[in-house]
Formats: structure tokens, sequence, C-alpha cells
């Protein structure tokens, strides 16, 4: 497009006299440098003296918000017929400032001649500009933390699964129960006393007998959908050993370890096995030690000569042999071994609690080790996953939290006489409905 200088809105407007049409006067181009006004410009005789009356000096506004056009600037419509007029937005006068005192602005909102616009020399950078770049910093500064966490996060959950020794807890036996609804774990405590020294074995009065036998057996189901179940076996239930005949349940460990303890428990209660987790003796007091011990409220005094424990009424925190033999006594309680599976699941279900603390749950570095200390005193089927592990998990937090059910296989009698001593037999019927509703997802019909 040509440059006609005299189309520029920042000249002054020129005077347009009144009552002539609006016909264009020689004279309004008094102010173009290339025409300077001579005496031969001038008319014979001069110029009246009123020859300027009839022009108005008055400033006129500029248009905005639509296109100019030649009428805008006192001409007729046919005069600039071949120019082309282009609408222009007009910078206005920051608030506050005089008008001798502002500066000249272009019509891109920035002083003539200023090639580096808004962010010229000497110039602060739009507020705009400044707050786009600091919200930018800040979700890039967050962003790193949330990588940064969930790293520390993963470093610790893979110490966590690198510490746990593992275990052939599959049986071989090819009769196996099919697949139900929901998945079954079986929570193993052994009396192994392998890893503790003479002075340990002392004092936690553990005894010296070599070798491991099952000392608790929990059935942890998780349905499809719903809320946890707990069923705890009895060490010295009567049932028939694949290949061994009858016997206490605990005796499969003994004879032929977790695979035969896990084919034991499938033949009896007709469910699948998913999962298997087994801790000894030692594991269990330093996992106890790691959280700062378990506290637990005991309605009466207890006491037990054989595994001296001697603990008061009321609320304490219990640790190391204290720990150990309140879960382990069944001598000094009325109800044997019935009383002591209700105990192992309630101190199995607060020590859990105490596990799953926002404090170590949230802390990385806390996390790894509790989890280390933890995964390093237990034992996991060679055929447990990580994710059922953490399923397994997740379902005694549920169960520490008070959420779903806990229960022991229901009894016919406590005190069965048998050639393994005196024995506990279940009632048939009513653990065979019991089994089945969790085989098949059914509600359970017996009370806790």
């Amino acid at each position: 497009m040509p440059n006609h200088p005299e189309d520029d809105w920042t000249r002054p407007i020129p005077r347009t006299p009144r009552g002539n049409g609006g016909r264009r006067d020689p004279r309004d181009d008094w102010h173009e440098p290339a025409y300077i006004a001579g005496p031969e410009d001038q008319p014979p005789g001069g110029y009246p003296p009123d020859a300027d009356q009839g022009y108005d000096d008055r400033t006129r506004e500029l248009p905005s918000g639509r296109r100019a056009t030649a009428a805008d600037y006192g001409y007729t419509g046919h005069e600039f017929d071949d120019e082309q007029w282009v609408e222009q937005e007009y910078a206005e006068e920051p608030a506050g400032r005089s008008r001798s005192g502002a500066r000249e602005v272009s019509s891109r909102g920035r002083p003539p001649g200023d090639p580096d616009g808004p962010r010229g020399p000497g110039g602060r950078p739009p507020r705009r500009r400044r707050k786009r770049y600091r919200l930018r910093r800040v979700l890039a500064v967050l962003l790193l933390l949330v990588l940064a966490y969930v790293g520390s996060m993963i470093w610790a959950v893979s110490s966590i699964w690198n510490s746990i020794d593992r275990v052939d807890a599959t049986p071989t036996n090819a009769a196996r129960p099919a697949d139900g609804a929901g998945s079954n774990f079986l929570l193993v405590g052994t009396d192994s006393r392998e890893n503790l020294s003479r002075a340990e074995r002392n004092d936690l009065v553990t005894g010296h007998a070599e070798g491991a036998r099952a000392d608790t057996m929990m059935l942890l189901h998780l349905p499809d959908s719903g809320e946890p179940i707990l069923v705890s076996v009895p060490r010295d239930s009567y049932v028939e050993i694949p290949g061994q005949g009858s016997n206490k349940i605990n005796a499969a460990y003994s004879i032929g370890g977790p695979p035969l303890l896990v084919d034991t428990l499938e033949q009896s209660t007709g469910l699948r096995i998913d999962g298997y987790l087994e801790i000894g003796f030692g594991g269990f007091v330093e996992v106890v030690s790691t959280v700062g011990g378990v506290e637990m409220c005991l309605d009466e005094p207890v006491s037990d000569e054989k595994t001296r424990l001697d603990l008061p009424e009321g609320c304490q925190r219990l640790e190391g042999a204290e720990a150990l033999n309140y879960v382990r006594m069944r001598y000094s309680d009325p109800r044997g071994d019935l009383g002591r599976v209700e105990r192992q699941r309630e101190f199995l279900s607060a020590l859990t609690q105490e596990m799953a603390t926002p404090e170590t749950m949230l802390v990385p570095w806390r996390l790894r080790d509790v989890g280390t200390a933890t995964g390093s005193a237990m034992a996991l089927g060679e055929d447990t996953s990580m994710w059922e592990t953490g399923r397994m998990a997740l379902g005694m937090r549920s169960i520490a939290q008070g959420k779903g059910q806990s229960l022991t296989v229901p009894i016919g009698d406590a005190n069965y006489s048998t050639h393994a001593g005196s024995s506990v037999l279940w009632d048939e019927a009513a653990a065979d409905a019991m089994f089945e509703a969790l085989r098949t997802g059914q509600p359970l019909s017996i009370e806790p």
C-alpha cells in the first residue's frame, strides 16, 4: 500500500471553512513542508481582513470503533475515492496522568521508535506476563516435588518387596479345589526358633525345641465385593492330613511344611488358597519392636506360670517377651486354644493398626524402615504376587479398623480325645455351611 503522509492521523487536523460546501482550500496545506505560500499564491489585493472568519479551529475527536471515512476529517467523499481508510484503535492516556506529561503512544500501544515494545530498556514488563511466568514456575516446582515423592515411594516399596524371603507353599495334590468367589490367603505363625540365640530363647521363654510347627493359622477371605473376613483355625483342630491319616492340623506343617499345610486346609475347607504368608517367633518380636510395641487393654489381670507372663488389668503397651507370650499363652486360659486364637486376632489387628498409621504409610523412609523390618521377618509363598500381598495388607488393615468379620471355625468339641491327645473337633455341619458361603460369595449365617 502506498505511503501517504497526509493520511497520518497524527498530523494536525486541517481547518475546514464553513459555508464553502466542504471544498478543499489550498490554504489547508500550510503545514506541509513541501508547500510554502508565497506572494504569487495570494489573490490580487491580498486577503481581506475577515478571511479567517468561518473557520472551525476546534480539535476534532478522532473516530474509534468503526471504519473512518473522509467525512470524519472534513472532506467530501469523492475527493479521496482512491484512498483506503483503515480503522485504528487509539491508545488512551493513563489514568491520573496529565495530558501535558503523557508520552506519545502509537496505535500498537508503545512509544514511537521503541523497538523493544513493552519490555524495552528501562520499561517494566506487563503485570499479566509476570503473573503467568510465576504460575508456571510454581507448577514446575510442584511437578518436581510430586515426581520426587512418587519415586521415593517406589523405592520404599521395592526395598520392602526385596527384603521378603520366599518359601514353596504350592500343594502337589492334583485334586485342588476350583477357584471360588473372592480370594483366600493363609496367614501362619510358626514356633520356629531358628534365628534365635540361646540367650534370646531364654529371654523370650520359647524353649529349645527343634524344628517348626504351625502355632497360629488364619484364613483371610477377600470377597469380590464387600468387606474381608478373618477366620481363625485352632492349631489343635483334628482333621484329615492327605496321605498321613487324621491328626492335629499343625502336624501337617511339621511333616510336610507349607505345601502339606496348604493342601490339608484346602481339602478340609474346600477353599482354594491363593496366597501364603508366615512369620516365626523372632520375626514377630522384631516387628512388634519396630513399631514401638502394641497397646492392649485387658479386662482382667493375666498370669501364666509357664511363660512367666504377669500383666495387670487395664491398657498397656506390650513388646518383646510380653507380646509374644501374650499371644501364645493357653494353659492359663480357661478356654484353652479357643481363647488363644481370639487373643491372636485381637493382637494382630492392633499390630496392623500400629503399622498402618499415616506417619508410617505416607513417609517413604519411615515406610521403608518398618516395611523392611517386617519383610525380613516373614516369608511369602513363591506363587504369591506383589498385588496379592498388597491386597492382604489392605484386608488386614480393614479388619484392624473394625470392618468386616473376625471369627473362629465352628467348634463341636473343644476337648476331643484322640490318639494325638486332646484335640479340637469342628462342628461339621456349621463349618461346611460357613466354608460353602465363602466359596460361593454368600453372606455368613453364623455369629462371630
